[in-house]
């Protein structure tokens, strides 16, 4: 009885282990919680995160001279995102997780849907 006990203890805990959000790192916080101020759709957290990861940082990682508007096309072809969001991701994405990369002009415009005077 006292085994069984121990058991199901060990299997719920371990659920509750595994149901913690995918995104609990700092780094993937604080991006998600920029990409969720600038008022775009950027799809479940996990993708966009892995996109950042793997479609920017990836594609500046193979050739830090990757212009802006290279980056910025193959996050459009891997999202189908407008264009604005795609560059406003991929200066977030290169703030957040490949900053190595922000000083050789890759930044991110202002937030999608805004347009100063």
């Amino acid at each position: 009885m006292v085994l069984r006990a121990l058991v199901l203890t060990v299997v719920a805990a371990t659920a509750v282990a595994l149901a913690a959000p995918a995104h609990a790192d700092g780094t993937d916080d604080a991006f998600i919680a920029n990409l969720s101020t600038s008022g775009m759709n950027y799809g479940p957290p996990d993708k966009a995160i892995q996109v950042a990861k793997t479609v920017v940082c990836g594609t500046l990682s193979d050739n830090p001279n990757t212009s802006n508007a290279d980056v910025i096309a193959k996050v459009t072809a891997a999202t189908n995102w407008p264009p604005l969001n795609s560059a406003y991701f991929t200066g977030a994405a290169i703030q957040a997780y490949c900053p190595q990369y922000g000083k050789s002009g890759h930044s991110a415009p202002g937030k999608p849907g805004f347009h100063p005077a």
